[in-house]
């Protein structure tokens, strides 16, 4: 059975950017007997204009999909775009093969598939798609061989459908059909924009740079690249970018752009100047999105904190605590590159912060360590796994005592949870590999309140840990615990 993951689809003239398909089989190769065909609307269908170019969007070994765009369908809210998807090992497809017959006939089962997509406005959803209808698609050749798509779609037409979380179409009562009528096929793996050498396209080894398309070998990580300098890597953009060293001695800066982090062993020149923040170290970046700061001679010093504080300070940029100064630890943002923070004083159950019923406190994870997460991901308590730097208060209980436990006020980017321990003292309740959780939450994402109830059944001394799911993601919060 096919399978499918949906990613924002864009318009035809920025192609480049969706990504649909990927796929898998059952080794089932019958139509479910209670789906429910499309069929042929006949004379009634409207033609509708299929663009010439067609572009490769996804190939992999079990389905590859080209794409072309569509115009003159009335009412259309955005873009329009025809899929030619193929699917592996279901039937031969070097042949001519009715788009209606046996497999063919739902878009669960088929091996050559033809989806018409429209877009909503926004261009992020799919506002109506189709599935064949009629006709036939003859091709020279499989597909799968060389990655080309050559041979003639004759008579085609596309009825509006519904397709349901098996894939199913189901015909839209009333809907739309669409004739394609005879389309000319002539397109291969290798996008029309490329300017290198064809064979040098998704060969597995190399990635090659500055050809006018994005070779898939980019995405192979440590792939070397060609087309590029010594002293340049190919970027997200599919050009060559000049490389730098914020943290060497002395820095190396660039000759063009602002050198900063970019991945955990290599730092680039970013020619973005809304990436670099006027901001000197220890100030507070100003601009909505902020990443680099503390310029020096063509060197960001410092990065925009927006990650283990989350408060915006410019703090100094670091692989290494020995980087850092004083008390400070370097919180790591990419691989182990990170900025400079003052780790806060309850990062463990032994230093936990005392904290009174009734009274908010404020809190924060920045700089904290990871010391807390197997046992607290378990169902009855945070439901997910808490990878990320923690903080512990404790509260007196009671037996018999009810307590409210909310954490609010968390910074933009900080998506908190909380977990209950004990009672008893700090080594026996928190020192195990897996800790026993009593109560927890982690409903929410980024900025999201969590809350929870409980009722002690012995009196003693509980731990509360503020936590998160992400590893190099820390915030400031309010925690509040409430007994009536």
């Amino acid at each position: 059975m096919k399978r499918f993951s949906s990613r924002t689809l864009l318009a035809a003239a920025t192609l480049q950017a969706f990504a649909l398909m990927a796929c898998g089989d059952d080794g089932s190769n019958n139509p479910s007997p209670d789906a429910a065909p499309p069929v042929d609307s006949g004379p009634s269908c409207t033609a509708v204009s299929v663009g010439a170019t067609q572009s490769i969007v996804d190939a992999t070994e079990d389905a590859i999909l080209w794409s072309s765009p569509v115009t003159g369908i009335a009412g259309a809210a955005g873009d329009t775009l025809l899929n030619f998807e193929f699917y592996n090992g279901i039937e031969t497809l070097a042949t001519t093969i009715s788009l209606t017959a046996g497999n063919q006939a739902d878009y669960a089962t088929c091996a050559a598939c033809i989806r018409l997509l429209e877009l909503n406005a926004a261009g992020d959803d799919i506002a109506k798609q189709y599935f064949q209808s009629g006709g036939t698609i003859t091709l020279t050749e499989d597909p799968f061989t060389n990655q080309k798509m050559i041979g003639t779609m004759t008579d085609v037409t596309v009825v509006e459908v519904t397709i349901d979380a098996e894939y199913h179409s189901t015909l839209v009562p009333g809907g739309a059909c669409l004739s394609l009528g005879t389309i000319t096929l002539n397109a291969d793996a290798v996008p029309t924009e490329w300017t290198c050498d064809k064979a040098a396209y998704n060969d597995g080894t190399t990635c090659n740079c500055a050809c006018g398309a994005h070779d898939p070998d980019c995405d192979i990580m440590a792939a070397p690249v060609a087309g590029c300098t010594a002293n340049q890597v190919c970027g997200d953009d599919d050009t060559c970018i000049s490389t730098c060293n914020v943290l060497s001695s002395p820095p190396m800066g660039c000759t063009t752009g602002t050198c900063g982090f970019n991945t955990a062993t290599q730092d680039i020149c970013y020619t973005d100047a809304t990436l670099v923040d006027p901001a000197a170290l220890g100030a507070a970046c100003a601009t909505a999105t902020p990443f680099l700061c503390g310029v020096t001679a063509t060197v960001a010093t410092g990065l925009c904190d927006n990650f283990e504080g989350d408060d915006k300070i410019c703090r100094k940029a670091c692989d290494a605590n020995a980087d850092c100064t004083g008390t400070e630890v370097c919180g790591a943002v990419v691989g182990m590159k990170g900025l400079c923070i003052a780790p806060p004083l309850n990062d463990t159950c032994e230093t936990a912060q005392l904290i009174t019923i009734g009274t908010p406190v404020q809190g924060k994870t920045g700089g904290a360590a990871g010391n807390y997460n197997m046992g607290l991901e378990g169902a009855a308590c945070t439901g997910v796994s808490q990878a990320g730097g923690d903080v512990v208060y404790q509260v007196v209980l009671t037996a018999n005592q009810t307590i409210t436990v909310n954490v609010t006020n968390a910074s933009a980017h900080f998506d908190p949870s909380v977990a209950l321990l004990g009672p008893g003292a700090a080594a026996t309740v928190c020192n195990a590999a897996t800790v026993t959780c009593l109560k927890g939450a982690d409903a929410g994402n980024a900025a999201a309140n969590e809350t929870f109830t409980f009722t002690a059944t012995a009196a003693g001394t509980y731990f509360l840990i503020v936590d998160t799911f992400f590893r190099t993601q820390g915030g400031t919060f309010t925690l509040t615990v409430t007994s009536p």
